[in-house]
């Protein structure tokens, strides 16, 4: 009988820790094959800027030693997106910006409550990030240009990079040899970018779509680009269907469109503010000069509930708005 009952006690004891293996071994194997998951994408990568007051927001306790940085992440759907999160204050903010997109564990399960994901594997490593003249140069190691997917890592940094408003073009080392004579840009000769709503999750994002410009319109590229977004607008946003686009004019700083009076449709919603937000970067994107925009409906300047269209809109109130979350 009793050594039944000590048989019994050691079957039990083994049980238990063959239950505490398996649980360890199921979390360990989660974590590796995520950290081995790269995005598969296609030739025609979307790209996706966080737009203002629509990203919303978690309140994150501060403190000296943490400060705000931009960096890049991906969504489900491998767009990537501009985000700024707190992290620890660093001199080169770019190149810290590009580290927290490598992956970590502890990073991925913060990020994946936000329906974020870490872009880079952990085996990817920045010898250095250099940015002179409008340019960057950045120098991976070799493991970098080993990627399955380098087209769309590389395309990710020079989004990156760009979105600086010093940095038009990205030089690419591989362990110190130039990886390709060529600078990357953001937008090739000849293309404009519109960046047009697009819900993801319960978010709203802005897209960038890269628009070829018709020979016909080569030498008015904001009218072509503003008659693209109104269009896109249009059948994106039910209250906004048959909107139009009177007129586009630049002068001196100021952006000034006409609209019809389908806009104002929106009156008291916080669409206004996207709607805006996507005029403003779509006309920075060509102009890096623009100030101010200047909006008439139909030839008149009413009021739009937040906006008074009789004054001009200071282009600076659409930002990048921060998602407060510490890496």
């Amino acid at each position: 009988m009793r050594k039944r009952i000590i048989f019994f006690a050691m079957l039990s004891f083994l049980i238990f820790l063959a239950g505490c293996s398996w649980e360890n071994l199921s979390s360990t194997s989660h974590e590796s094959t995520y950290a081995n998951k790269s995005p598969q994408v296609d030739n025609g990568i979307k790209f996706e800027v966080v737009e203002s007051d629509v990203y919303f927001s978690q309140q994150t306790g501060q403190s000296e030693n943490l400060t705000s940085i931009k960096t890049i992440f991906c969504d489900i759907n491998h767009n990537l997106v501009l985000v700024e999160v707190f992290s620890t204050k660093t001199l080169d903010v770019a190149k810290r910006g590009l580290e927290l997109s490598t992956f970590s564990a502890s990073r991925q399960r913060n990020l994946r409550n936000f329906g974020l994901f870490c872009i880079f594997p952990d085996s990817v490593k920045i010898n250095f990030l250099k940015i002179e003249k409008n340019s960057a140069t950045i120098d991976l190691n070799s493991e970098f240009y080993k990627q399955k997917y380098l087209d769309f890592y590389i395309k990710a940094i020079t989004f990156y990079l760009t979105s600086f408003d010093n940095i038009d073009r990205v030089y690419f080392y591989n362990e110190g040899k130039s990886y390709t004579n060529k600078a990357f840009e953001r937008k090739k000769a000849g293309q404009v970018i519109t960046f047009v709503p697009q819900k993801v999750l319960s978010e709203i994002f802005l897209v960038p779509k890269w628009i070829d410009i018709p020979e016909k319109f080569k030498n008015i590229p904001m009218t072509f680009a503003q008659k693209s977004l109104v269009n896109s607008l249009s059948y994106r946003f039910s209250k906004l269907n048959g909107l139009k686009l009177n007129n586009v004019k630049l002068k001196e700083n100021t952006l000034y469109i006409d609209l019809s009076k389908e806009l104002l449709n929106l009156k008291g919603s916080s669409e206004v503010d996207v709607i805006l937000s996507s005029i403003c970067f779509t006309a920075r994107g060509i102009d890096k000069n623009l100030k101010y925009l200047k909006v008439s409906i139909d030839g008149k300047e009413p009021y739009l509930d937040q906006y008074d269209l009789k004054e001009n809109i200071n282009m600076d109130r659409f930002k990048l708005n921060s998602l407060k979350i510490r890496l």
